[in-house]
């Protein structure tokens, strides 16, 4: 009978740990220990464990655009596990499609979110289901989630820049020459599918070559190519740049400035590695003097080994206590 045993040896005495090894956080001049267990019970609230939890409802119209962060997860009931829940499920799912409300509530996870749960009525045609009847979950933002847009593009006297009447008639005039008219995905096969029966043709054909494949979701370029598309693209960049502006000397200035960027941040790199060979940081964190460096320095070994930079001092130090594994 083959026994697995999983034994801890100290790096610098090579002694059999007789203690699993603990992580610790420095709190009010001491050092709170965690086991690993301790850890994992701590991220988890108790006793919301991959359920949800129902907090209330709310309109429809109470659900903005903005609060979905993230692709939702489409839930239906199963009777497997708890008996009655689909009964449940459609009394809920029925209520919430006529009375036009949302359910708030709490989805319990090792990341806990807040969940819009949004009822989806079945849709059946001739041919078949179109829609299956079930809910979105929709995960919510926090608060410090969403952040302004207008504070992030205002210009340096405060002012967010906003589009002028001529800018918009002629942005309206564009998209109107582009609409693509009874558009359907259903028009467009899959190229990497076409290029993988196309390759499996040509094994089972025996052929020499592959066959050409269109790939139809590439720009339409005669399309596009035409007098009245042309001009109301020349407007639109007449309208929102100027008539001076010259697109192939604006790529290159971009294209300069990215690189300067990448030159800046490689000679920070290269600095910071330079720096933090004076430092033996080995020693500094086992003898607990990594605390007195300042967060300059601490940012040294940070940068050299490519580690995110945020946090407060004790949050650089810790960061820098697991990666060197102590």
């Amino acid at each position: 009978m083959l026994i697995t045993e999983r034994s801890f040896i100290c790096n610098d005495t090579g002694a059999l740990l007789e203690e699993a090894p603990k992580r610790f956080h420095p709190y009010n001049n001491e050092v709170v220990k965690f086991s690993v267990a301790e850890l994992s019970a701590v991220k988890k609230l108790p006793n919301t464990a991959n359920n949800l939890r129902l907090l209330g409802f709310k309109p429809l119209n109470c659900l903005k655009d903005y609060h979905n962060l993230r692709p939702s997860t489409f839930i239906f009931p199963s009777d497997e596990d708890i008996f009655g829940s689909t009964r449940a499920f459609i009394a809920l799912h029925k209520s919430m499609l006529r009375l036009g409300r949302f359910a708030l509530a709490f989805y319990g996870t090792s990341n806990s979110h807040l969940v819009a749960l949004v009822a989806q009525e079945e849709v059946t045609t001739s041919s078949g289901q179109v829609e299956p009847p079930g809910m979105h979950m929709i995960y919510l933002p926090y608060s410090d989630d969403i952040r302004s847009v207008e504070e992030i593009h205002t210009a340096s006297d405060g002012v967010a820049p906003r589009a002028t009447e001529d800018q918009i008639k002629t942005a309206s005039a564009l998209i109107k020459r582009i609409d693509l008219k009874d558009f359907s995905v259903c028009q467009f096969a899959n190229p990497a599918l076409q290029r993988h029966y196309g390759a499996l043709q040509v094994f089972a054909l025996g052929e020499d070559e592959m066959p050409d494949i269109k790939d139809e979701t590439l720009p339409d370029e005669d399309g596009l190519s035409r007098p009245g598309v042309v001009k109301a693209i020349d407007e639109f960049k007449t309208a929102v740049y100027g008539e001076n502006y010259n697109e192939e000397e604006e790529e290159k200035t971009a294209g300069g400035a990215h690189a300067d960027a990448a030159r800046k941040r490689k000679a920070i790199a290269e600095k910071a590695v330079e720096e933090g060979k004076s430092y033996d940081w080995a020693d500094l964190a086992d003898n607990g003097k990594l605390k007195e460096l300042t967060v300059v320095e601490l940012k040294y070994y940070l940068t050299a080994h490519n580690l995110p930079l945020t946090g407060k001092k004790e949050v650089l130090i810790n960061r820098i206590l697991t990666h060197l594994g102590k």
